[in-house]
C-alpha cells in the first residue's frame, strides 16, 4: 500500500507566494492581490513551513528567489496559466454569463451604476459590475473588462479602447455659489488623498493663479463630491461623475470643465474589436461619455 500523500498547502498561499516571485517588492505583490504587505508576508512564511525550506535568500535590504523557489514560482506560473485557460473556456463554452466590468470605484457609483437601464435598452447586454481602481488580475478576478483612468502604467499586453479624455473643473453646491456672489477663490477647497494633484492640476491648466484658501481632505474622491454638494466648500470634479447631480440642480460648475492630461480607456486581455459584446459595450460607453462632457449650464 502506498503512503499517503502529503497535504497541499493552500491555494492562497501559493498564490501569494507566485505574486511575489513575479513582482520586485512584497509590497507590489499585495497591491496585486488587494490585501495587505503582512498578509503576503504571512502566506508566504506558513508555505514554507509546510515545505520545510526558505523560498527566499536575502540579498543586501531585499531577497531573492532560492533555485529551487525559482522552479517552484515558474512551476506555479504555468499552473495558475493553465488554470485561467481552462476557467475561460469553461466559461466560453457555457450558458452566456453578465459581461464582468471593473470600473473605478467613484465613476462607477455616479456615472456607471446610473448608465446600467440605458445601456440594458439600447444593447441589450446584461452587465456585472465590481468598484476597484489600479491595476487588474482578469484571470483571478473573473474579469471581462476594466475601466481605467489613465493616472498608473498599463500592462502594453492588455488591449485598449479609448473612451473619453477627463474633463475637470470646480464644483460646489449653487446655495454656496449664490451666497459668495460667484466669487470661489476664498472658499474652502474639497482634497482627496486619491487624487492629491487634482486642484493643483486644474490651477495649472485653467492658467488660474491658487489663491489661499482653508483645506479639507477626504479619504476618498466621492467623498469630496458629497462634501461639495453639502455645501462645505469647492471640489474638483469630473464631468462624467458630476453630470448628474449637475442636471438635477445639486451642484454647479461655474468655470466648466477641461482636459486634465488623462483619459479613461477600456482594458482587456483579449481584443475587444474580435469581441461582440466587448465591442458593443466599450462603444456605447464611449458614446455615453462624449454626451456626458457636452457643455452644461453653468449654473
Amino acid at each position: 500500500m502506498s503512503a499517503a500523500r502529503p497535504p497541499l498547502p493552500s491555494l492562497n498561499a501559493l498564490r501569494a507566494f507566485a505574486a511575489a516571485a513575479r513582482r520586485d517588492t512584497l509590497h507590489q505583490a499585495a497591491e496585486d492581490l488587494h490585501v495587505t504587505h503582512g498578509a503576503v508576508s504571512r502566506q508566504i512564511h506558513q508555505l514554507e513551513q509546510a515545505l520545510g525550506e526558505p523560498l527566499f535568500s536575502p540579498r543586501g535590504r531585499g531577497r531573492v528567489l532560492t533555485p529551487r523557489g525559482r522552479r517552484l514560482a515558474d512551476a506555479l506560473h504555468a499552473i495558475f496559466d493553465d488554470l485561467s485557460h481552462t476557467l475561460e473556456d469553461f466559461r466560453r463554452d457555457g450558458p452566456a454569463q453578465p459581461l464582468s466590468v471593473s470600473c473605478e470605484p467613484t465613476l462607477c457609483l455616479k456615472m456607471l451604476i446610473r448608465a446600467l437601464a440605458p445601456l440594458k435598452a439600447d444593447t441589450g447586454l446584461d452587465i456585472k459590475l465590481l468598484a476597484a481602481g489600479g491595476p487588474v488580475d482578469f484571470a483571478r478576478d473573473g474579469i471581462d473588462l476594466a475601466i481605467r483612468r489613465t493616472d498608473f502604467p498599463i500592462d502594453p499586453a492588455l488591449d485598449l479602447y479609448p473612451l473619453a479624455d477627463e474633463m475637470a473643473g470646480p464644483v460646489l453646491s449653487p446655495a454656496l455659489l449664490r451666497d459668495h456672489e460667484g466669487a470661489i477663490g476664498h472658499l474652502p477647497r474639497l482634497h482627496s488623498q486619491t487624487r492629491p494633484e487634482a486642484w493643483r492640476t486644474w490651477c495649472r491648466n485653467s492658467g488660474l493663479r491658487p489663491t489661499r484658501a482653508r483645506r479639507h481632505v477626504f479619504e476618498h474622491f466621492y467623498q469630496t463630491l458629497e462634501a461639495a454638494q453639502a455645501g462645505q466648500g469647492v471640489a474638483i470634479a469630473s464631468v462624467y461623475m458630476a453630470a448628474a447631480d449637475l442636471g438635477a440642480g445639486l451642484l454647479a460648475a461655474p468655470h466648466g470643465f477641461a482636459p486634465d492630461g488623462t483619459r479613461y480607456v477600456c482594458l482587456s486581455p483579449l481584443p475587444i474589436a474580435q469581441d461582440p459584446r466587448r465591442r458593443i459595450f466599450a462603444a456605447w460607453l464611449a458614446r455615453h461619455m462624449r454626451d456626458l462632457a457636452r457643455p452644461v449650464p453653468l449654473r
